[in-house]
């Protein structure tokens, strides 16, 4: 079964398992707090999970793995696993309203069909690797207003989605991306974020996937409240800004907040760029050149962008 093999494998990077409710749920050891006694349960048909001692949870098997440190052969296996699994789409609750994926809309690690195979040319010439695949749980749809579209999700710290974007993988489109209709104040990619990390801040989600660390993409031009807050209240020491000149005017104004909290902020010069069109090695060599910005500097950037 499908249930056992999910199991097994997450027995191969978190230590034997205690099995509750019948054999559904499975109990480890926390990689997060590392408590001695097995006290986070995982629900082997869901994927959701949760530590009862320090309240470490989530909804994807990738977010625990991912959190334990498994090694990259892990997620190819749990890729073939997750391909025979029909998980429902996670709603995310705000306020009064909910919000979820749009009908039709497939994960592409358990396609078959020929169009996915469009889709996933289209990701592989964008530099989208087939474990980038399964870590952003990237989908297509072949029907309604994302017809022949990549659709990448964005999830919060609780593993629901916040956002999505989709891009046209049909050369022929008159439309060639969508943003989700809700709003944008949310922070990007959470999910994959260490608080404790260097940031990276990109407009784009081809662009995190492309700079391969710990990127948040704005969906835009504009930091949002929750992600300044974020940023504000973690312990995140250095931020880089791997911004156009258009959304660094909106970044700079921020950058003098950042700086006045603590923070270390770095410029990378894009070279009229984004990450996404200039590669991770490109990308890489621009990021090791970063100027932090003084006071005294980010005025002068500021007078430059008038």
């Amino acid at each position: 079964m499908k249930e056992d093999l999910l199991k097994q494998l997450l027995e191969s990077v978190l230590g034997r398992s205690k099995s509750a409710r019948g054999g559904d749920e499975a109990v480890f050891n926390c990689p997060s707090c590392n408590h001695h006694k097995k006290k986070l349960t995982f629900n082997l048909l869901s994927q959701k999970f949760q530590c009862w001692v320090c309240g470490y949870k989530g909804h994807r098997a990738y977010q625990l793995l991912k959190k334990a440190k498994a090694p990259g052969s892990i997620y190819s296996t749990l890729k073939e696993i997750d391909s025979q699994y029909n998980f429902k789409q996670q709603i995310v609750k705000k306020q009064e309203s909910t919000f979820n994926l749009p009908e039709g809309v497939q994960p592409l690690i358990s396609s078959s069909a020929i169009l996915s195979r469009h889709a996933l040319h289209y990701l592989d010439q964008r530099g989208i690797s087939q474990q980038d695949i399964v870590k952003y749980n990237i989908h297509y749809s072949e029907q309604g207003d994302l017809k022949n579209m990549v659709i990448i999700p964005s999830y919060d710290a609780n593993g629901m989605i916040n956002y999505y974007v989709g891009r046209s993988f049909d050369k022929n489109a008159y439309i060639k991306h969508k943003l989700a209709p809700t709003t944008k104040d949310i922070i990007g990619f959470e999910m994959y974020i260490n608080w404790d990390l260097p940031l990276i801040l990109c407009e784009g989600a081809f662009d995190a996937m492309t700079i391969k660390r710990n990127a948040i993409p704005l969906f835009g031009k504009k930091i949002s409240s929750s992600l300044m807050k974020k940023i504000i209240e973690s312990n995140v020491k250095k931020i880089y800004l791997a911004l156009d000149d258009d959304a660094l005017k909106d970044a700079l104004k921020h950058a003098e907040t950042f700086i006045g909290y603590g923070k270390r902020v770095y410029f990378i010069e894009m070279q009229g760029k984004d990450p996404s069109e200039l590669g991770f090695e490109e990308f890489t060599k621009l990021l090791h050149k970063a100027t932090e910005l003084t006071t005294s500097s980010l005025m002068k950037k500021r007078m430059a962008l008038l």
